[in-house]
């Protein structure tokens, strides 16, 4: 901020690097002039010819004692063109770095936080569900379990009760069995000790027993399925209404954080670069070195 001015006098960028190509134009002038001293005229003459002809003519007192003068203004010049130049290139560095700045670095200038993302809440699990019911209705949902396991085992194909029921029903038609030959024959004969009956109703009493317990036990698993679902959309409608309420509130620091932005730009483009004290001669050498010379505004 040393090179510019608060009250708004000084030059423009494009004023500067005006006055900058000046002096440039200067120094490489007198630069010139420097590079050609000479202190010694030549001549030349043919031998036998008393006449001499001037080649060149070396410079005069005036002009070797206006050399510190003129080293003096190379070096002023030079010192101005310096001092534009970095004049330049603070304000392009100040609108970059405006252009550049960062939500977090806007944050801290404004003394606000940046609200965090929102994230997904925990829902429910089935593990959870089951935690949370009561002693006897946690020891209802394994006594059914249990139940419905043990009895299905029984009256399912492969279970003892089925395979029982299933021989008796072949023995009743098959009730005898001939093995072995010749004098080892033997002949087995089977008979129910209990009337098919009440096998068969002991069989499909078991069957509405599964099935009363089975009905129940899915019963409270379509409960723990409603929950954990409820849970699960609960879960999902909040973090959505917070990402949206989120999303809102970061559009808004975003668009504020570009007006701060355009604001500082400005600021930083319409700020004109001074002329140090010990430039002013200089500068207003250089400005008036042509018919349209700058001038500062």
């Amino acid at each position: 901020m040393i090179f510019f001015s608060p009250g708004g006098r000084g030059l423009t960028s494009t004023s500067a690097n005006h006055i900058a190509n000046m002096a440039k134009e200067m120094v490489r002038t007198i630069e010139a002039e420097l590079e050609n001293l000479v202190f010694y005229s030549t001549e030349v003459s043919l031998i036998g010819n008393d006449t001499a002809t001037m080649l060149s003519r070396g410079v005069d007192e005036e002009t070797v004692m206006a050399t510190s003068d003129k080293l003096h203004r190379v070096a002023r010049a030079k010192s101005l063109i310096a001092w534009l130049r970095e004049a330049i290139k603070a304000r392009e560095r100040l609108i970059n770095e405006a252009e550049a700045l960062s939500m977090e670095e806007y944050a801290r200038i404004e003394g606000i936080e940046i609200p965090g993302a929102p994230e997904r809440g925990e829902s429910l699990s089935a593990d959870d569900y089951y935690a949370g019911l009561s002693l006897d209705e946690r020891n209802r949902y394994y006594e059914l379990e249990t139940l419905a396991a043990v009895i299905g085992k029984e009256v399912h194909p492969g279970g003892h009760f089925a395979d029982a029921r299933e021989a008796l029903s072949m023995r009743a038609l098959n009730p005898h069995e001939v093995k072995g030959d010749g004098r080892d024959t033997l002949i087995y004969s089977y008979s129910p000790t209990v009337g098919p009956e009440l096998v068969e109703s002991a069989y499909f009493g078991l069957q509405k027993q599964y099935r009363e317990a089975q009905a129940r036990l899915n019963a409270i698993k379509h409960e723990c399925e409603r929950a954990v679902t409820d849970s699960a959309v609960k879960a999902q409608t909040e973090y959505v209404r917070a990402t949206e309420k989120w999303n809102g509130e970061m559009e808004q620091l975003r668009a504020r954080r570009g007006e701060y932005i355009k604001k500082k730009v400005k600021e930083y483009g319409d700020m004109k670069i001074i002329i140090p004290p010990t430039l002013e001669g200089i500068y207003e050498e250089v400005s008036h070195l042509g018919k349209s010379g700058e001038s500062r505004e």
